[in-house]
C-alpha cells in the first residue's frame, strides 16, 4: 500500500510540473513550427529545460527576432534582445511567472530555449 501511495505521489507531482511549463514547451514549438525549423534535441540539466532547434539556411537574423517576438505577443518581456557573453542574441519572455529564454547561434544556424523545469 505505502508502494502505490509513493507511486502516486510521485505521478501526481510529475504531471504538475509538467502541466506549469506546457506554456513554454508550447510557445517554443511554435516559435520553431513558424520559423519552419526543426526540433535537433531536448535535454534537461537539474531543474532546467533545454531545446535546441535548427532554423532554414536562408534565415536572417532579424525574421528570427520578429517570428519569436510576434509569436511571443501577449507573453511579458524580461529583457530585450541584447548581446550576452558569447556575442549571441538572446532574450527573456515571461510566461505564467516562468521565465524562458532565447538564444539565437546565427553563425551556427540553431536556437536554444531554456526554461524551469517547475
Amino acid at each position: 500500500m505505502k508502494t502505490l501511495t509513493l507511486l502516486f505521489i510521485l505521478t501526481f507531482s510529475s504531471l504538475g510540473a509538467s502541466s506549469q511549463n506546457e506554456k513554454c514547451l508550447a510557445l517554443s514549438n511554435k516559435i520553431v513550427e513558424n520559423m519552419k525549423g526543426k526540433i535537433i534535441c531536448t535535454s534537461t540539466m537539474d531543474d532546467i529545460y533545454c531545446m535546441k532547434a535548427g532554423f532554414p539556411e536562408k534565415s536572417d537574423l532579424e525574421a528570427i527576432k520578429t517570428t519569436c517576438d510576434t509569436t511571443a505577443k501577449a507573453t511579458k518581456v524580461s529583457i530585450n534582445w541584447h548581446l550576452n557573453y558569447d556575442k549571441n542574441y538572446e532574450k527573456e519572455y515571461v510566461i505564467n511567472g516562468k521565465k524562458i529564454l532565447i538564444t539565437i547561434y546565427f553563425n551556427d544556424k540553431f536556437m536554444y530555449f531554456e526554461f524551469p523545469k517547475q
